[in-house]
């Protein structure tokens, strides 16, 4: 059993480094965002691809170990928490709180990553806007209807735009 809780411990560590990786790459999103250098986003984005999938095949390893132990998890896939799973497992006390440290250190970085995220997707919005608000004026449509080819007036969502955002 000491091996089993080593494993898991070894893979929350894995798993760790890999979200501060992450977090480090989101910030970095946020320069290359405010320098609008899209070049570097696009290497970003793949990056952050690559660890989530490295993410997700370690949750994946740790949802194997557990399975391969037998252990009786009284849950759904969709509710899976993997702090109430080391309270199932059967470990002393010091071992379960090793690893609810871990998991601790884990949901506070990924808190972190949330801040960071949401703030480069309002980062991304205000820029957005600019260009728009640019093109909107280099065009001088503020306030004109747009017609279609049968000479009918187009409602805002159905308009031929440059550039149009969905977030």
């Amino acid at each position: 059993m000491e091996k089993f809780a080593c494993e898991i411990e070894k893979l929350l560590q894995n798993k760790l480094l890999l979200y501060k990786e992450l977090k480090k790459i989101v910030e970095q999103e946020k320069i290359h965002i405010v320098d609008m250098n899209v070049d570097s986003l696009w290497k970003i984005t793949d990056r952050k691809k690559l660890l989530a999938s490295e993410i997700v095949q370690i949750r994946e390893q740790i949802l194997s170990l557990i399975e391969e132990e037998k252990v009786s998890l009284d849950m759904e896939a969709n509710t899976f928490s993997l702090s109430q799973t080391i309270n199932c497992l059967p470990f002393p006390i010091k071992e379960k709180s090793d690893l609810k440290k871990s998991i601790l250190k884990l949901e506070i970085v990924k808190e972190e990553l949330a801040g960071l995220a949401s703030e480069n997707k309002r980062y991304t919005n205000e820029y957005l806007a600019v260009i728009k608000g640019i093109f909107v004026t280099i065009r001088d449509t503020g306030n004109e209807e747009a017609y279609n080819d049968a000479g009918k007036v187009l409602t805002e969502g159905s308009r031929k735009t440059l550039i149009r955002v969905e977030v």
